[in-house]
């Protein structure tokens, strides 16, 4: 199986839709530091595994387009069929379609995720997603981390390799250069005609979401008009400040407490004025005592007069003594009286006192809250309060409009949003008559690049081979190590025992398979100074030298292991590609070497292409050849 085309819009580092096309044997796609590199091996590993499991496509969601990431990959398994697997990473959606040449289109197959994924395992002859990433992905902390053990004893000096093309096998007749060249011209035309449609469907995609952004804007104006109206209805609450709830609920419970203090005091004073009032008021000289003495010295004296004797002299005397007893009787229980009624009197004034500082403590405590009643037309302090809930709601709401549609404009006017609606409206008529001049050319492609295939092998008897040159021809710059002693593990060993598992070949088969796969690559890149590989038997890989003596693998240089470890996981690769014929995808993992090792890597990897696909992501476009498949990938 290989992959054909790669389709990504809104994914993770990429603003606009890419296309990446994928030829068999070797591609290069360039690609700058963080240019998506990583994103496009992940895509094309989750889109060859769909998962619908939750954080299995969250990393793949842009940040800027949550919600419309998707991607899409056309396989051919090699049997005269494709296929496309559409996974939809925001609305967690998939779809599977086979090509139709008839009517030069995609038809629906399977659109769960069990029919899907139970799919796509049988184009990947049921290799599990961990165990493809940890087979045929390579990415740089793979090689970088190889490289984990002891320095070198003293610094050595290779040679790089100096590639030649081999004798060219016999040139293709006449008949079929014709051929090839009508073909390949169809080839160019169909593909302007794909480039016109996916241009068109990537403008009228970007004229969608500036439509609904101006749907958007169109609506939340109209909703911003009506929440400025009421808040225009609520202009009297911009005064208040942002605890306003709180002093009215402190307000209503300080209000509350003086009224029943009031209450009470009120309560206390109508109490003793009902004392007061029932002690009698009246005068002195009107007192019964007092009518009592005053008859009584009235009658003494009379009876002194005229009537008694000079003998009854002594009752005279107790008349008048007795009538002076009663009037001062009369005149002390009205003093005790009055008295009784100063002294509640006093207690009296003493609560109204105190009352009328509460009364006037309700109207200085409340002097705020009272103009704010004012400013808002309020009775009441609950009215009050909902005017201020009110007020603070329509506030938030009117700020987070504000948000969306700064969100919405993206730092831009909306008078300029409009011009670029207009401008896409130009765009999409443009390319929708581009289209339709290119439609005649859109033919099936996928039968004509089977055709090239064809023709290309009939007339490649041979499989292309690399001459590296001689170790004197140019040499490789020092190196100096300074990795820290390993412990013993074995580094590549799991690899081969999860290749023999994945692909049903027996360790007796494959090891030896794998070294000489590695040995041919290793002894090529580097000139022939190291002619035997061992895969690490014992625990980490050895190599032997032109005298055959045995170097261990922590003896090498740190470029060196990463190099070793390239060749052996290409040679592992190019051993079960009998049974897995699966795409190798390195993800920028020669970075780590100096340049003139980088074109030796790029080598081994072009010599594999020649019996299974390979996609290598390179930082370093200067490593590619004439004659590469090539792709640029721009995030």
């Amino acid at each position: 199986m290989f992959l054909l085309e790669l389709v990504m819009q809104g994914v993770r580092e990429f603003g606009q839709l890419v296309r990446l096309r994928f030829q068999r044997g070797f591609n290069f796609i360039a690609a700058g530091n963080e240019g998506g590199k990583t994103t496009t091996v992940d895509t094309i590993v989750r889109l060859l595994f769909p998962n619908d499991a939750p954080g299995a496509v969250d990393s793949l969601v842009s940040r800027a387009t949550p919600d419309t990431s998707r991607g899409a990959l056309v396989v051919f398994p090699g049997d005269s069929e494709y296929f496309r697997v559409i996974h939809d990473f925001s609305k967690r959606g998939v779809n599977l379609s086979k090509y139709n040449a008839g009517t030069k289109g995609f038809d629906l197959m399977n659109s769960s995720w069990d029919g899907v994924a139970d799919f796509m395992g049988g184009l990947m002859n049921g290799v599990s997603e961990q165990d493809f990433r940890r087979l045929f992905v390579l990415q740089r902390d793979q090689a970088s981390g190889s490289a984990s053990h002891r320095p070198p004893q003293a610094a050595t000096t290779t040679r790089a390799p100096q590639v030649r093309p081999a004798a060219a096998s016999a040139g293709p007749t006449p008949a079929q250069e014709a051929r090839l060249a009508q073909l390949r011209q169809a080839m160019l035309k169909a593909d302007e005609a794909a480039d016109a449609e996916y241009k068109l469907e990537a403008a009228k995609i970007k004229l969608g979401e500036i439509t609904r952004k101006l749907e958007t804007l169109e609506e939340n104006r109209g909703r911003i008009s009506d929440i400025q109206a009421n808040l225009e209805s609520l202009k009297g609450c911009e005064q208040f400040p942002e605890n306003i709830s709180e002093l009215l609920d402190g307000h209503e419970r300080s209000q509350g407490q003086k009224m029943a203090k009031t209450d009470e005091i009120q309560q206390d004073i109508d109490g003793l004025k009902m004392q007061r009032d029932g002690i009698p008021s009246a005068p002195f000289w009107k007192d019964p005592l007092f009518f009592l003495g005053a008859a009584v010295g009235a009658g003494s004296l009379v009876a002194g007069l005229f009537i008694l004797s000079a003998e009854q002299a002594d009752y005279f005397l107790i008349g008048i003594i007795l009538s002076l007893g009663l009037v001062i009787a009369a005149w002390y229980r009205v003093s005790r009286r009055n008295a009784q009624r100063s002294v509640l009197q006093k207690e009296i004034e003493a609560f109204e006192t105190e009352f009328a500082e509460i009364e006037k403590s309700f109207s200085v405590g409340g002097a705020q809250i009272q103009a704010y009643m004012d400013a808002t037309a309020s009775t009441t302090t609950a009215e009050l309060k909902d005017r201020a809930e009110n007020y603070r709601y329509f506030r938030s709401l009117h700020a987070d409009i504000e948000e969306q549609r700064g969100r919405l404009l993206g730092g831009i006017r909306q008078d300029e949003l409009r011009a670029e609606y207009v401008r896409l409206q130009q765009e999409v008529i443009e390319l929708e008559k581009a289209a339709r001049a290119l439609a005649a050319y859109s033919v099936d492609t996928y039968s004509l690049r089977q055709e090239i295939d064809r023709i290309e092998s009939e007339t490649s008897a041979a499989s292309p081979s690399w001459d590296f040159g001689s170790p004197e021809q140019e040499p490789f710059a020092p190196f100096s190590a300074s990795a820290e002693p390993g412990n013993g593990q074995g580094i590549f060993l799991p690899e081969l025992a999860l290749a023999s598992r994945a692909s049903g070949i027996e360790m007796e088969t494959l090891v030896p398979a794998v070294e000489a796969a590695a040995q041919r690559n290793l002894a090529a890149v580097t000139g022939g100074r190291y002619v035997k590989v061992e895969a690490g038997h014992d625990g980490d890989p050895a190599v032997f030298d032109k005298d055959h003596v045995r170097v261990e693998y922590a003896a090498l240089s740190h470029s060196m292991r990463e190099l070793l470890y390239l060749c052996l996981r290409a040679g592992l690769v190019e051993a079960v590609t009998g049974k897995l014929r699966l795409p190798f995808l390195v993800d920028d993992a020669i970075a780590g070497l100096d340049p003139a090792r980088q074109r030796a890597a790029c080598q081994i990897l072009r010599a594999l292409g020649a019996k299974t696909q390979v996609l290598l992501f390179s930082s370093n476009s200067v490593l590619r050849e004439q004659g590469d498949a090539f792709a640029e990938l721009a995030a």
